[in-house]
C-alpha cells in the first residue's frame, strides 16, 4: 500500500478560514513565455473571480515592462506585487525582479533571491499556494527552458488542486513543459488559450467543489465499479478504501476527461487502459520529505537508541516501512539506526525493508535520487555523512545507506506480514483505509513485531480495537510498544475469496480436453535410463567438482565421512586417490581437448584393495562457458575423438612435487592477474572521478547558463515587443503630422535639425540627408532674420513665440516655435508654419463639394 498522505507541511486548510478569494492561479513562466502569456489572458475573461500570479525568470537589473504589455490583452487590474499586499479577484499579480514571491495567510511575502543558488522562483510560488488555498490552488505552467515548477506541480496535484501544462510542441521552449509533464501529476495538457477556456469553465462550474458532498447511492456504484476495474487491471483492491476519501481524486479524473459523471467515467474506463493507469497513480502516489514530522523522529530516535543498547551481539535490528511511497521516510529510518549503532561505537547491524503496493514509487525509492526541496528538514550534518549531491538540484544516497534497504512489493492488507520486526512504521495509511481494512492492517504488524518491538503510526491514527494489545509511549505521534508475544489471528483475503474464485478452479479441471504431455520428471527418468545402457561405471561433476550424476556402481569408489554432507568428489576419496584425479581435473580443466587416463589407481572396495584406471575429460555445452568433467571407472567404453594423454601413478613424492610446482605457477599467474586489475582498476577509478568532477562542473556551468539565457531571452522578448510597439507609435506620428499639412521642424538646444514634415520643405530648403545640419547653414522663405535668435530665446527662456508673418511669394504665414521638453527639461524646439492661403483654399474646396 502506498503512503497517499498528502505532505502535513502542505495540508488542507480550513476552508472558513481562507480569504474571501475562491481561487488562485499561479502562472510560471520563463523564456518563450511572453507570446504564451498574451495568448492566455486573451481567452481568459475578466470576471472569473480568480487571482492570477505570475511569475518570470526575470534579470535583476531589468526594469519589466509586462504590465504594459498585457494590459493590451486584458481589462483586467495588473498589479507589480509589493510585500505584504492582500489578495484580490480578478487581478493579475507580478512578480518583482531579483525577488522570490510567495503567498502565506492570503498575503503576499517577497524576498530577496540568492544569485549563488540555483533559483526556482515558479516552484516557490506553487507550493505556497497549495499550503493556502489546497484544492483552491491552480498551477499552471508555460514556456520555459529547465525543470522550475515540476516539484510545485507535484504538491499542488497531491493537496487536490488542478493542474496544467502547456503542450510542448506549441511552446517556443518545452523543457519547463516536458519536465511538469514527467511527474505524472499533470491534470490537463493544453494550448495557452485553451487553459483559458478550461480555467474559465472551472469558475462557471459549482461540481468543482472544495467540499465534497455526501456521495448519492449512484455514485457510491459508480465508485465501485471503479474499484473493480481497477482490481483487474492492478491487482489491488481498493473497496478498502474509504469511498469519501478518494471521491476528490476520482473527480479530478472525471473533470479531466470531460465526462458527466462517474457512471459514464466508469464505462470509459472499460475501453482505455491508459486511463485505469492515469486513475491507479493518482490514487496512489504519495508525497513526503525526509525527516517529515522532525519531532516525531526525535522522539522515535530516543527510543531506538534504548532498544539497540538491549540487542544481543550480532543481533540485527530488522524495520519495517510500509507504504514507504518513494523512499524518504525508509532512508530516514535507516540515517536513525546507523546513529544509533555509533552511538554504542557499533557497526551498524540492521537491515530495513521497505515495502509499498505500487511498483513505480519503488522504482523510484531504489534509485535513491532526490530534490534538494525533499531535503528540507535534513541537517547539515546528515546531508555531508548521509548524502553526496550530484548537482545544484539533485542529491543520492550514500552507498552505504542504500545497502541497508531492501525495497520489495507488497500489500498490507492481503500479503502475509514479515516476522522479527523490531521497528515498524506506518504512517498517514490507514486514515484511507475503512475500518476492517483498518484492523487486519493492525493485525499484520502487531504480527510482524517482536515483543517489546516500536510501531509508529500517523498523527491522526491508533491501533483502534486493537489498543489493548500495545502500550502508548508518545501519544502526540503516536509510537506504541507492543505488549505479547501471542500472535492475533489475520484474517486472509485469499479465505474470503475462496468461495468465488472454487467454481472458476472446478471448470480449469474440467476442461481437461486434451491428453496429458510426458512430464519432466518422466523425461529425465527416460534419459537415465538410455545414458545406463552407454557407460558402464562413472561420474558426472560440475565445473565445482560437485557429483551431478553416477553411473553403473561408481558409488563403491567413492567413501562418505561423518560430518556434514558434501557433493564434492575430492572430499569422498583419500589418499592416492585423491591426490592423483585432483591433478587429473586440473590438467584436463588446461587442456580440455585431451582425455586423461591415469593406471592402476589403487581403490579400497569391500575391503580389499583394487587397482583401476580412470579416465578424466571435460564437456562443453554448444555455444556455452559452463563445462562438466566426465570420469569413467576402468576400460573406457566411450568412443571419444580426442588426444590420449596416459599417465601411471608414480612415487608419492613425484606427485607431490608436480602438484606443487602447478600450485605455484598457479599463484604466480594469480597474482601477476590481481596486480594488473589493481592497477587498471586505480587508473579508471582516478578516470572515474575526474570525468564526474567534470560533469559536475559542465552541469553547474550550463544551469548558469541557462538560467542567464532565460533571463537575456525574457529581456529580449520585452524589448522587441517595446520597439514595436515604439514602432507603432512613430508611424501613427508621422501619419498625423503629414495628415496636418503644417510645415514642422525639430531642432535640439544647438538648432541641428533633428525631423521635419514635407510640408516644411516649403520654406526651407531641405531633404532627407540635411537631418543632423544646423539649421543656421539653410536660408528661408519667410521675412524674419533673426529666427535662430528668436528659437534661442525661447530654448532659454521657455516662452512661446507666436507670429504671423509674411513670405518672399507675399503670403502670409503664422509662424509658432515652442519647446521640446523630456520630462522637465528643454531638449530642443519645434517650429511649425500654418499657411493662412492654403488652409483657406482647403475650406474653399471643402464648401465646393
Amino acid at each position: 500500500m502506498n503512503n497517499t498522505d498528502p505532505n502535513p507541511d502542505f495540508s488542507l486548510p480550513n476552508i472558513d478560514a481562507l480569504p474571501s478569494i475562491s481561487t488562485v492561479v499561479g502562472i510560471g513562466a520563463s523564456a518563450g513565455g511572453l507570446k504564451a502569456l498574451e495568448d492566455f489572458f486573451l481567452k481568459l475573461p475578466s470576471d472569473t473571480g480568480m487571482t492570477f500570479i505570475v511569475v518570470q525568470h526575470l534579470s535583476p537589473d531589468f526594469k519589466s515592462l509586462m504590465d504594459e504589455i498585457l494590459a493590451r490583452f486584458t481589462t483586467m487590474k495588473i498589479v507589480n506585487t509589493e510585500n505584504g499586499s492582500t489578495l484580490e479577484p480578478n487581478t493579475i499579480y507580478l512578480i518583482p525582479p531579483n525577488k522570490n514571491l510567495a503567498v502565506a495567510d492570503g498575503r503576499f511575502l517577497i524576498t530577496d533571491m540568492d544569485r549563488d543558488q540555483i533559483q526556482r522562483p515558479v516552484d516557490l510560488l506553487f507550493q505556497s499556494i497549495s499550503k493556502c488555498f489546497g484544492p483552491n490552488a491552480f498551477a499552471v505552467v508555460l514556456s520555459g527552458t529547465g525543470s522550475d515548477g515540476a516539484n510545485g506541480i507535484r504538491v499542488v496535484y497531491e493537496n487536490g488542486g488542478v493542474t496544467y501544462a502547456q503542450i510542448p510542441e506549441t511552446a517556443q521552449f518545452d523543457g519547463m513543459p516536458k519536465n511538469a509533464i514527467a511527474t505524472e501529476c499533470i491534470t490537463h495538457v493544453l494550448t495557452p488559450a485553451d487553459i483559458a477556456i478550461s480555467l474559465s469553465e472551472h469558475a462557471n462550474h459549482p461540481e468543482n467543489r472544495t467540499v465534497i458532498d455526501p456521495l448519492t447511492t449512484e455514485e457510491m456504484s459508480g465508485i465501485r465499479l471503479v474499484f473493480s476495474l481497477l482490481s483487474e487491471r492492478h491487482s489491488i483492491d481498493f473497496s478498502g478504501y474509504k469511498e469519501s476519501t478518494v471521491a476528490r481524486r476520482l473527480n479530478r479524473r472525471i473533470h479531466s476527461r470531460n465526462c458527466k459523471g462517474i457512471q459514464q467515467y466508469a464505462e470509459l474506463l472499460r475501453t482505455d487502459r491508459a486511463e485505469v493507469d492515469a486513475l491507479y497513480h493518482d490514487l496512489l502516489i504519495g508525497v513526503t520529505k525526509f525527516f517529515r514530522d522532525t519531532e516525531a523522529f526525535f522522539s522515535l530516535q530516543a527510543r531506538i537508541n534504548r532498544f539497540v543498547s538491549q540487542l544481543e551481539p550480532d543481533e540485527e535490528l530488522r524495520i519495517w516501512v510500509a507504504g514507504c511511497a518513494s523512499g524518504e521516510e525508509a532512508y530516514t529510518m535507516a540515517m536513525i539506526a546507523v546513529e544509533a549503532f555509533a552511538r554504542r561505537g557499533l557497526p551498524p547491524n540492521l537491515k530495513v525493508l521497505a515495502t509499498d503496493a505500487h511498483q513505480g514509487a519503488l522504482d523510484r525509492a531504489s534509485r535513491g535520487l532526490f530534490s534538494a526541496e525533499s531535503l528540507e528538514f535534513v541537517s547539515r550534518q546528515r546531508q555531508n555523512q548521509f548524502f553526496t549531491q550530484i548537482s545544484k538540484t539533485q542529491y543520492r544516497i550514500t552507498p552505504e545507506v542504500r545497502q541497508l534497504i531492501v525495497f520489495a512489493k507488497h500489500n498490507l492488507i492481503e500479503d502475509p506480514p514479515f516476522t522479527k520486526i523490531h521497528v515498524v512504521t506506518c504512517r498517514n495509511m490507514l486514515i484511507y483505509f475503512k475500518p476492517p481494512s483498518q484492523n487486519a492492517a493492525i493485525a499484520s504488524l502487531h504480527f510482524a513485531l517482536e515483543k517489546d518491538g516500536l510501531m509508529m503510526l500517523g498523527s491522526s491514527e491508533t491501533p483502534g480495537k486493537l489498543q489493548d494489545e500495545f502500550e502508548t509511549l508518545d501519544n502526540t505521534w503516536r509510537i506504541y510498544r507492543k505488549l505479547r508475544s501471542l500472535p492475533l489471528a489475520i484474517k486472509s483475503y485469499d479465505q474470503l475469496r475462496a468461495v468465488e474464485q472454487a467454481p472458476r478452479r472446478l471448470v480449469n479441471i474440467l476442461n481437461r480436453d486434451q491428453p496429458e504431455k510426458l512430464s519432466f520428471t518422466g523425461l529425465l527418468k527416460s534419459y537415465d535410463l538410455l545414458l545406463g545402457e552407454f557407460v558402464d561405471c562413472g561420474l558426472l561433476l560440475d565445473e565445482h567438482r560437485n557429483v551431478l550424476h553416477v553411473f553403473g556402481n561408481a558409488s563403491q569408489y567413492l567413501q562418505n565421512s561423518s560430518g556434514r554432507f558434501t557433493g564434492n568428489l575430492l572430499r569422498m576419496m583419500e589418499g592416492e586417490a585423491r591426490r592423483s584425479i585432483g591433478a587429473a581435473l586440473v590438467r584436463s580443466a588446461r587442456d580440455s581437448k585431451s582425455k586423461i587416463v591415469i593406471r592402476d589407481i589403487p581403490f579400497e572396495i569391500a575391503g580389499e584393495i583394487v587397482d583401476t584406471d580412470v579416465t578424466v575429460r571435460v564437456l562443453h555445452s554448444t555455444g556455452a562457458d559452463a563445462f562438466v568433467w566426465f570420469i569413467e571407472f576402468g576400460t573406457p567404453t566411450t568412443p571419444v575423438a580426442t588426444v590420449e594423454t596416459e599417465v601411471r601413478v608414480s612415487r608419492p613424492g613425484d606427485q607431490y612435487d608436480a602438484l606443487e610446482a602447478e600450485l605455484t605457477f598457479v599463484k604466480d599467474s594469480l597474482s601477476a592477474t590481481i596486480e594488473e586489475l589493481e592497477t587498471s582498476n586505480e587508473e579508471l577509478q582516478s578516470t572515474n572521478e575526474e570525468l564526474i568532477a567534470s560533469n559536475e562542473e559542465l552541469q553547474s556551468t550550463n544551469q548558469e547558463l541557462h538560467s542567464v539565457n532565460e533571463e537575456l531571452y525574457s529581456v529580449n522578448a520585452e524589448n522587441h515587443r517595446k520597439i514595436t510597439e515604439l514602432q507603432e507609435v512613430t508611424e501613427d506620428i508621422e501619419n498625423l503630422l503629414s495628415s496636418t499639412d503644417i510645415g514642422t521642424l525639430f531642432v535640439d538646444e544647438n538648432l541641428f535639425i533633428r525631423r521635419f514634415t514635407p510640408a516644411a520643405t516649403r520654406y526651407f530648403n531641405l531633404v532627407d540627408h540635411d537631418i543632423g545640419r544646423s539649421l543656421s547653414s539653410f536660408t528661408h522663405t519667410m521675412d524674419l532674420p533673426d529666427l535662430s535668435d528668436q528659437i534661442h530665446s525661447v530654448l532659454n527662456t521657455g516662452k512661446n513665440f507666436i507670429r504671423e508673418i509674411s513670405t518672399v511669394q507675399g503670403d502670409r504665414v503664422l509662424l509658432r516655435v515652442v519647446p521640446y521638453m523630456s520630462g522637465s527639461e528643454r531638449k530642443g524646439a519645434i517650429v511649425n508654419i500654418l499657411d493662412f492661403r492654403a488652409l483657406r483654399d482647403d475650406v474653399d474646396s471643402a464648401d465646393q463639394h
